[in-house]
């Protein structure tokens, strides 16, 4: 079962690790990212960064949308973590326990224009977030749980 659905380009940091994992119900927490599950380097490094008691697995985001809609999935409550909005809406498309899609951090990229202290869009993330607004996802800033969430959709024309 996913518990939370997150963007965030930094993929698995401390906000992520301790701030989360302690405020869900979570015993699994999965990075889904085609690069990451390659890296040798970054691999080490999430794992140095996964709080005790919480298993990590890093993936391709294919992998994990199979994983996802297996029955061992539902032995497990996930944070499941992206680096961008399109792979996130690929698994909350594919995955029947999602409704909603957190974005924590987006950092400045080509294109991008700032919306939030943490949050820059691109024409792309946009047009991807209006879709999911408009197929009934629920697409919303939030640092960490004690922040307010922010409705993303309010900022598509």
């Amino acid at each position: 079962m996913v518990e939370l659905l997150r963007v965030d380009d930094r993929l698995l940091h401390g906000q992520v690790a301790y701030a989360w994992s302690k405020s869900l119900p979570i015993d699994l927490i999965i990075i889904a990212n085609d690069e990451a599950s390659q890296d040798k380097a970054a691999k080490a490094t999430f794992a140095l960064a996964k709080p005790a008691g919480v298993s990590l697995v890093i993936s391709t985001v294919e992998k994990t949308v199979a994983f996802l809609d297996s029955e061992k999935a539902r032995n497990y409550r996930s944070l499941v973590l992206v680096n961008n909005l399109a792979d996130a809406a690929a698994i909350a498309r594919a995955t029947e326990d999602v409704s909603s899609i957190n974005v924590g951090g987006l950092r400045e990229r080509a294109e991008s224009k700032r919306y939030l202290p943490a949050i820059c869009l691109t024409p792309d993330d946009l047009a991807t977030i209006g879709a999911l607004s408009r197929d009934g996802y629920e697409v919303y800033a939030q640092q960490v749980p004690s922040d307010t969430k922010t409705n993303l959709a309010g900022f598509v024309d």
